[in-house]
């Protein structure tokens, strides 16, 4: 393209300084006819034709420097090209190890998750038999209770039937259980109850209770309902206050259904989750209002209360219907949750496309999906399935300790 260039214009000067030539030369021939002299024009053409040539020679020059200069920067074009194709031909070998390096995770974590469900198997059959126990206590309790106004005997009675030390529920005391009739020699067997602040409260409160130890306690939520065991916080934050989330050690699988998110699960003196129909019935009766503990693997405490809290019924999906005005240390994250409804693994009730307590693998009032997962899976890592409060430290940094509580106010 550049000397294409260069030769049309050589051509075009040529043709100018030829048609210099024969126009100069014709005027000569005009003079000397008309005139019969010859005026030595023929020198001045010369002086002039060098002029053109040396005009010519000069702007040849410059072509050359410019068609030298092109042709660099041409070269310079074709090793960017060449640098260009390298790099691109490098990038392709760096995602094709970047697919490679992601295929083998995938699978080493595909390998993990079947370990996980073995364990998760073998977690929810243990837990499964404790909460089995768990219900038929509970429902002894309640029976007894109708039948017998004298609770503490009536306590005594069940202790006898079941076999299992209901001291949580019972008075301090000590009795001597008597024996059917058998073949010499006999046995008598003595049931010993540990003394423990564990009284029958009057409400729906652990307000009512007057101990200042934390613990297990009955609680009747209305006057034509059946009782059922919290466990009370009765420190911090001046006592009072009902715990519904406790999780400090990784020992219990959160990752539930909808049902057992509903009825509860878990030990209420280790690590467990009370149940949203009973935080629901609780929360209706009264005005409560709601405090969340957290610790970090570093010991790093921080807090969130709210000066109300309510939760709706499962024929609302358990959703938000109250939360108050913040205040604590661990910044604001559910004073937009009104209305949101809950969600578990097998219950999509958000408003993302995705499944957020699948993604997540942390049943919560997700909506698209949150910053909060206090359900999510206990781990020791920056991860979006960890136990994490967004705002605690602005990132999703599992955390160590969750303790969710609800307290009546006056």
């Amino acid at each position: 393209m550049l000397q294409s260039f260069v030769s049309k214009m050589n051509l075009r000067v040529g043709l100018i300084v030829c048609c210099a030539v024969i126009y100069a030369g014709a005027s000569d021939r005009d003079s000397v006819n008309k005139n019969g002299v010859d005026h030595s024009t023929f020198d001045t053409l010369g002086y002039g034709l060098e002029l053109v040539l040396t005009k010519f020679d000069f702007i040849a020059n410059k072509l050359q420097k410019i068609e030298e200069r092109l042709q660099t920067t041409e070269n310079k074009l074709d090793s960017m090209e060449k640098e260009i194709h390298q790099q691109r031909s490098t990038q392709e070998q760096i995602v094709a190890l970047l697919h490679e390096r992601r295929h083998e995770q995938e699978s080493k974590s595909s390998q993990k998750g079947k370990f996980s469900t073995i364990k998760k198997l073998g977690n929810n059959a243990s837990l499964n038999v404790s909460e089995l126990q768990n219900q038929i206590r509970q429902k002894v309790l309640a029976a007894l209770h109708k039948l017998d106004p004298d609770v503490n005997n009536g306590h005594n009675i069940s202790q006898q039937i079941m076999k299992v030390d209901y001291s949580s529920v019972v008075t301090p005391t000590q009795a001597s259980v008597p024996q059917p009739p058998a073949t010499p020699p006999t046995k008598t067997t003595t049931i010993t109850t540990t003394p423990k602040p564990q009284q029958r409260v009057d409400g729906s409160s652990c307000k009512n209770v007057h101990s200042k130890e934390s613990g297990t306690y009955l609680i009747r939520v209305r006057n034509d309902s059946e009782p059922f065991e919290v466990n009370c916080e009765q420190e911090t934050f001046g006592g009072g206050w009902i715990v519904f989330q406790f999780r400090y050690d990784g020992s219990l699988d959160f990752y539930r259904g909808w049902n057992e998110f509903r009825d509860g699960f878990g030990d209420l003196n280790k690590e467990f989750w009370l149940g949203l129909e009973k935080v629901h019935q609780i929360t209706s009766d009264r005005k409560h209002e709601l405090a969340i503990e957290m610790k970090d693997f570093n010991g790093t405490y921080k807090c969130a209360r709210y000066d109300a809290s309510e939760i709706g019924s499962e024929s609302d999906q358990y959703h938000v219907k109250a939360i108050g005005k913040y205040n604590g240390t661990a910044l604001s994250e559910m004073y937009n949750y009104k209305g949101r409804k809950f969600s578990t693994k097998d219950r999509d009730n958000d408003k993302s496309s995705r499944h957020c307590a699948r993604e997540h693998e942390g049943a919560w009032w997700h909506r698209a999906c949150t910053n909060v997962n206090l359900n999510g899976r206990y781990m020791n890592a920056e991860d979006e399935k960890s136990i994490h409060w967004y705002y605690f430290d602005f990132n999703v940094q599992g955390l160590r300790y969750s303790r969710m509580m609800i307290r009546e106010l006056e």
